[in-house]
């Protein structure tokens, strides 16, 4: 009789990791061809305090990814979008194009990513997108390679460098693979066509 609770258990632990993941967003344009997709940062219907993912911080996590045409050109974005609170006037701004995010990996490599999004000086937290590249590497290719590599490998820490220090993120045991579980996800909503475009 344990052993079937025991089986019950894990079960219902396995199904609930699987769907602690939503798409916050899944777009696409017809017109311009552009799609868009993010995973939603919290679990359940709001957004709260012990849904960081970091042991030294408030952290929340979200990935994503943006096609579109540029100048007539294909380009392809694979990104995260952090939201930091920090209510720390001392970590000054996120900045647009200057700004990282280093993931550390559990087999000891580290993919630096840079800000894409605007730049964010509030008091309060943060909020900003990271491509999965380093500033000045090859656009399309490494990205790709990056967010397949999160797909099958956990993320342990994340350092986040603001205009005036670097933050560290150590991240809890128990997250690293629904971290992981967001790229699955972007990719397996990547793979299906929109008929409908929903937000």
């Amino acid at each position: 009789m344990k052993f079937i609770a025991k089986i019950f258990a894990c079960v219902f632990l396995c199904s609930f990791s699987l769907s602690a993941q939503n798409i916050d967003t899944n777009t696409y344009d017809e017109k311009t061809g552009q799609r868009y997709i993010v995973t939603r940062n919290y679990r359940g219907n709001k957004l709260e305090l012990n849904h960081t993912v970091s042991s030294t911080g408030a952290l929340y996590f979200s990935a994503g990814y943006q096609s579109g045409k540029t100048a007539e050109k294909a380009t392809e974005v694979y990104f995260i979008d952090l939201y930091i609170v920090h209510n720390d006037r001392r970590l000054g701004c996120l900045k647009e194009y200057e700004s990282t995010a280093t993931l550390l990996l559990a087999d000891g490599t580290q993919i630096e990513c840079f800000q894409i999004s605007e730049t964010d000086c509030g008091n309060v937290g943060f909020q900003a997108a990271f491509a999965l590249k380093s500033k000045g590497s090859s656009v399309n290719n490494s990205m790709e390679e990056n967010f397949k590599k999160l797909m099958t490998t956990e993320i342990v820490e994340i350092k986040v460098k603001t205009s005036e220090k670097t933050e560290k993120f150590k991240i809890k045991p128990r997250e690293r693979e629904y971290l992981k579980n967001h790229f699955i996800l972007v990719d397996k909503t990547m793979k299906v066509k929109i008929n409908n475009p929903q937000k």
